[in-house]
């Protein structure tokens, strides 16, 4: 009958992952710009549904078009924002940089 040996590998020496970490204000001022960037598209996609509203009032496809655009616009500005509250938990005061 054939007896089976377990052989261990030597562990391999794992280093931390060093991410660069921003500081608070950066962080903060990331947040700006994005944010910035959300309100100029929500702004155009706000715009274009008024303007469908006005022009077709029961085109449903377009209508919708400009709704889910809008959709996608919160839903992406919810995860850039959550990425920066990650982001925050490990920012420095600009003071200890």
């Amino acid at each position: 009958m054939h007896s089976a040996e377990i052989i261990q590998f030597p562990a391999t020496k794992r280093r931390p992952v060093q991410t660069p970490t921003k500081t608070v204000q950066e962080v903060g001022d990331d947040a700006l710009a994005r944010t910035s960037e959300a309100h100029g598209d929500i702004c155009i996609f706000r715009s274009d549904l008024r303007l469908m509203l006005n022009q077709a009032p029961n085109d449903r496809k377009q209508i919708s078009a400009r709704i889910l655009a809008l959709r996608e616009t919160f839903k992406e500005a919810e995860l850039q924002l959550v990425r920066l509250l990650q982001e925050m938990r490990t920012a420095t005061p600009a003071d200890a940089v």
